[in-house]
């Protein structure tokens, strides 16, 4: 029977623990006791601990003695034990004994809401309830002798220690770099760090809120953070415990990470709490934008480079595919730009570079890719075309470029041409290497036929 119960009452310790907060809950003890879950869940544990350590030391038998030394006893010292640190906070008998009835209760509840027999059952609950009786012999023999200036004493140390812990939590709290706003569902800011009060722009020195004059006029978190406002309602109505986002402002010029989290509080006491945490990212974003620029482009031109284009032609296939539409691939190719390094240098060169994506750009879509190929070779997707606007987008661009003009190093006037061979990719079954080539060979040709035009070649499937 012993190994049975034992088991049944491991087994079912998160069971043991709502039904004696629902308890607590229903006759109004959790205005005094803990508010986090562990604590709940650590009192049920260290009872049923005792309980079968007192169950291994004396077995079924727990009926109770006129000559019975309790202070051997394992359910007693649990209760001696119990009763010195309640008693150091404050606590006095009659509403710790109060609670205590209410485990008991939980303990009886467990044991009748079981599958075992009748007969078993009422074994079990009468061991629970000698079990409790211990306890209690145990709380009257600490609590009884001691006399009131002992138990002053007791208090003005719990209380030092109290207030040493809770300065320890507000310097920590003061101290954390992150704005934390404590926010209640009403919208008004309760507290709030040293951080948030810098970054509210308020002359504070840290701990005002705590031990300054406090404000007649309530803080209202909209009027502080109007564009967090419908978050704010929504995490309320939701049943999220913690959410995190990034959120930008002004334009997009300012980026901020975002933390609603709810009160662990179980106790009710502190439940319609939200911490803020607001933290601004503006600077992190604007060096992870450069990063990505520097990944992904050209630094010399601005252009996109060999990687990053071919990633985004990979994604546009795709599309493309999807939805049906076909695209236009184009090589250009500087005609005779070894000659304008040769004779204008290679600082010329690189402005030749920078003219003809500069010059690009400015007749391209914002849809249209471009990327620099290598050297004097560029690259160009266009989506959603046909062979007539391609024709057209080429013969515009290679104008475009062949009219513009740029000055050397040494004062001379520059022009330049390019040559173009370009594709039209509107079957599945052609694949990007494929394309690149086919639009390689008709620059070639372009090359062979005179450079500075723009030259065509289908592309068929490869199959």
């Amino acid at each position: 029977m012993l190994p049975q119960l034992k088991k049944y009452i491991l087994d079912h310790e998160d069971w043991l623990m709502e039904k004696i907060l629902n308890y607590a809950k229903q006759q109004g003890y959790t205005e005094y006791t803990s508010t986090l879950r562990e604590a709940w869940r650590l009192s049920i544990s260290g009872l049923s601990k005792s309980l079968i350590a007192t169950l291994n030391a004396k077995g079924l038998d727990l009926e109770l003695g006129p000559h019975e030394k309790y202070i051997s006893d394992p359910a007693s010292q649990f209760g001696i034990i119990e009763a010195q640190e309640h008693r150091k906070r404050g606590v006095n008998i009659d509403m710790f004994l109060g609670l205590m009835k209410y485990y008991r209760q939980s303990y009886s509840d467990l044991i009748r809401a079981s599958n075992f027999e009748d007969q078993i059952k009422f074994q079990y609950e009468q061991i629970i309830k000698r079990f409790f009786d211990r306890v209690e012999i145990g709380f009257c023999l600490q609590w009884t002798p001691v006399k009131d200036e002992s138990i002053v004493k007791d208090l003005q140390l719990s209380n030092r220690v109290m207030t040493n812990e809770k300065n320890r939590y507000l310097t920590i709290f003061e101290s954390l770099s992150m704005p934390v706003f404590i926010v209640t569902f009403d919208g008004i800011v309760e507290n709030m760090n040293h951080a948030a009060s810098k970054m509210l722009n308020y002359d504070t020195v840290p701990g005002t809120q705590y031990y300054g004059e406090k404000d007649t006029h309530p803080l209202l978190f909209i009027q502080i953070f109007p564009w967090l406002d419908s978050f704010f309602k929504r995490f309320k109505a939701g049943s999220d415990k913690i959410k995190t986002f990034e959120t930008m402002i002004n334009n997009e010029s300012q980026f901020f990470f975002i933390s609603f989290s709810r009160s662990l509080d179980i106790s009710g006491k502190f439940s319609d709490t939200v911490i803020v945490i607001i933290e601004d990212i503006t600077e992190r974003k604007t060096m992870e934008k450069e990063l990505e620029k520097l990944a992904t482009t050209d630094p010399l031109t601005g252009a996109k480079n060999r990687r990053s284009f071919l990633n985004l032609f990979r994604k546009e296939m795709k599309r493309s595919l999807r939805y049906n539409y076909s695209l236009a691939l184009f090589m250009i190719d500087i005609d005779h730009f070894k000659k304008i390094n040769d004779n204008f240098g290679h600082d010329t060169g690189d402005k030749v570079l920078r003219q003809l994506v500069a010059k690009s750009f400015s007749v391209l879509r914002e849809s249209d890719l471009f990327g620099r190929w290598g050297g004097e070779e560029f690259i160009l997707l266009l989506p959603e075309i046909d062979i007539h606007q391609a024709y057209s987008a080429a013969e515009r661009l290679r104008d475009v470029l062949a009219k513009s003009e740029l000055m050397s190093n040494d004062g001379v006037n520059i022009r330049f041409t390019v040559s173009i061979g370009f594709t039209i990719l509107r079957n599945k079954n052609i694949s990007i290497d494929g394309a690149i080539k086919k639009a390689d060979k008709a620059l070639y040709m372009a090359k062979k036929q005179g450079r500075n035009r723009a030259v065509f070649l289908e592309s068929k499937s490869e199959q």
